[in-house]
């Protein structure tokens, strides 16, 4: 039952992780330049700045799917290698071979999340980069014709979504270290009773 609450919990917050980078690349194709129309019209002060929400926020799905996979990976592993502790004499060569394979995925999907990470961190640097420097520009929301125009929504959500960006990296940490530590209490309690296994059948034998 616990084991149950911990991982509807756990999937509640990967639900909530995703939701932000799916509302910035919402609102950065919104008000994306398309048709000819100029870039200007929507921010002036930062017309690349729906492409860049854009672009990070797909690139930041792409980072929290493989994250969340490397962490899968990383705690069923954790749990069998509980398995495998306790019962190496047993272990066929198949089982043995299929591990590696588990190993190299690992390390594979590891180095593919830091790719994407890497990608996510540069584009939402750079867009703090430009919401920073429009509002030190004395931005304005009402003349479009201003040199300082940008859309409301496009300007206020993506310093509202810095803010829910840095909460939502907090709780992906949380996740982390939820899971994993929840992996190595399993790891634990399964060698624990593997142990007592052992002790009762020794004390049988005598």
């Amino acid at each position: 039952m616990e084991n149950k609450i911990i991982r509807v919990f756990v999937f509640v917050c990967v639900l909530i992780t995703f939701i932000i980078p799916l509302i910035q690349l919402s609102i950065g194709f919104q008000y994306v330049v398309k048709d000819g129309q100029s870039a200007t019209e929507e921010c002036s002060l930062a017309p690349d700045l729906p492409l860049l929400m854009a672009i990070g926020g797909i690139f930041t799905l792409f980072f929290l799917g493989t994250a969340y996979g490397f962490l899968k990976m990383l705690s069923s592993i954790n749990i069998e290698q509980s398995d495998i502790a306790g019962r190496m004499p047993r272990i066929l060569v198949g089982r043995l071979f299929n591990l590696s394979i588990q190993f190299q995925y690992k390390y594979y999907s590891g180095f593919i999340s830091f790719i994407f990470g890497s990608i996510t961190f540069i584009f939402f640097i750079l867009i703090q980069i430009r919401v920073y420097e429009a509002y030190s520009n004395d931005i304005q929301y009402d003349i479009r014709s201003a040199i300082n125009y940008c859309q409301p929504i496009v300007m206020r959500g993506a310093l509202i979504l810095i803010i829910l960006t840095y909460i939502n990296f907090l709780l992906f940490i949380g996740i982390y270290i939820l899971v994993l530590v929840h992996a190595y209490y399993i790891r634990h309690q399964r060698n624990y009773q593997e142990f007592q296994m052992e002790t009762i059948d020794k004390n049988i034998r005598f």
